[in-house]
């Protein structure tokens, strides 16, 4: 019989980084923002496109960690 269980080490690390992105999404809520603010409106177009290229090679990977999960199916023993 396979047990799968999740390191505790690994559980506590996920709960931390958790409550802390809670804390730091609450606390700086209402920071401002002088670098954004600080920025030419062609330095602003710049960043939307530097963004929309990060976001789309940051959604390329999570494409490509699916299909891969799907194929090899890593935990599928768990289950």
């Amino acid at each position: 019989m396979n047990n799968c269980t999740i390191s505790v080490y690994l559980a506590y690390g996920m709960a931390a980084y958790v409550i802390a992105s809670i804390y730091y999404m609450v606390t700086t809520r209402f920071v401002g923002t002088p670098f954004r603010d600080s920025l030419t409106a062609k330095q602003i177009i710049i960043k939307k496109k530097s963004a929309g290229v990060r976001r789309n090679i940051f959604y390329q990977g999570i494409a490509a960690a699916i299909v891969s999960l799907a194929i090899f199916k890593p935990f599928h023993k768990c289950g």
